[in-house]
């Protein structure tokens, strides 16, 4: 019943900007106001071979990643972009998905951490930043390069206002009702398996593992309360250095290592919103893929600090 409430919970946070993302996504198509969005991202959509509308999808996912998503599953299923452009979207998605849920942890590494906290946040920014560079390159050479056309060109014509909000809600019905369906299967799913402890034995493998033999021993709480939350994690890096005990580098790297670590945690939130968006056959590799990359790129950066710094 424990893991039936959180799975409750989750889907609560988690469903109304899937509808929000669908239905946007449609009214914009409707209303012709994609074109008028395009613009700002268009550059860098044209340079990795990418649809202009995708770009609109980045910057909604600014506002709520789920929305952003759910755009670009919204454009795959009316089979404007084909699988392979929808995982390279998602993609490079993921980017402002990162800036959004920093920004809300930022007053709380400047309280816990101060300087240390802002370097260690640079740090995961710039991870972002990197991955979504590399994205932006794969597609200019993973994919063919399209005639500037945007959603309007599938379109005969613009509608009002009244009349383009009724069509958006009347398109968003269908894959809604297949979205909402695959997201709560799957998020009872995951929450049982968690409930049980799956995850929680995978954490302990991961946390005892040799990489633990690369950070200072006083550190070995900080990766222990990663597993449990990143404000743990926080807060308890931010007693060992207000107490002396690690320095800023030691602290930083320590994080890092810890957030590399702890990815198979953050699984049990990503698995039901990719598959409950893309369904199984693109949720699946678009998470697995970005996984990979995101503690790819990490460990190859605090490598470096660890050398460099």
């Amino acid at each position: 019943m424990d893991a039936l409430y959180s799975a409750f919970e989750y889907l609560i946070r988690i469903i109304p900007p899937t509808v929000l993302g669908i239905f946007i996504m449609e009214w914009l198509v409707e209303m012709g106001w994609v074109n008028r969005l395009s613009f700002v991202t268009a550059p860098f959509m044209r340079f990795a071979h990418l649809r202009e509308e995708v770009g609109v999808s980045f910057l909604a996912s600014f506002g709520s990643p789920t929305a952003g998503n759910s755009m670009v599953a919204q454009m795959y299923n009316k089979k404007v972009i084909d699988k392979r452009e929808t995982i390279i979207a998602s993609l490079i998605n993921s980017f402002p998905s990162t800036i959004v849920i920093l920004r809300n942890l930022l007053p709380v590494l400047i309280i816990l951490l101060g300087t240390t906290g802002l370097i260690y946040l640079a740090v995961v920014v710039f991870v972002g930043l990197l991955r979504t560079v590399i994205t932006l390159v794969a597609g200019r050479f993973l994919l063919v390069s399209k005639e500037a056309c945007t959603i309007d060109c599938y379109s005969l014509e613009s509608v009002g206002f009244r009349v383009g909000f009724r069509n958006a809600a009347r398109a968003s019905v269908k894959p809604l009702k297949r979205i909402i369906l695959t997201m709560t299967v799957v998020s009872i799913v995951v929450f049982q398996l968690i409930d049980v402890g799956f995850f929680d034995a995978v954490s302990a493998y991961l946390n005892s593992s040799f990489i633990t033999n690369y950070i200072p021993a006083d550190g070995l709480p900080i990766i222990a309360g990663w597993f449990a939350s990143n404000i743990a994690a926080y807060t308890i890096a931010g007693n060992l250095l207000t107490t002396g005990m690690l320095s800023s580098k030691q602290i930083v790297i320590t994080l890092l290592i810890g957030r590399i670590l702890s990815s198979i945690v953050r699984m049990r939130s990503s698995l039901p919103f990719y598959v409950g968006i893309f369904k199984s056959d693109l949720g699946v590799p678009i998470m697995v893929i970005s996984l990979l990359m995101q503690d790819g790129i990490m460990l190859i950066v605090t490598v470096l600090l660890v050398v460099l710094w």
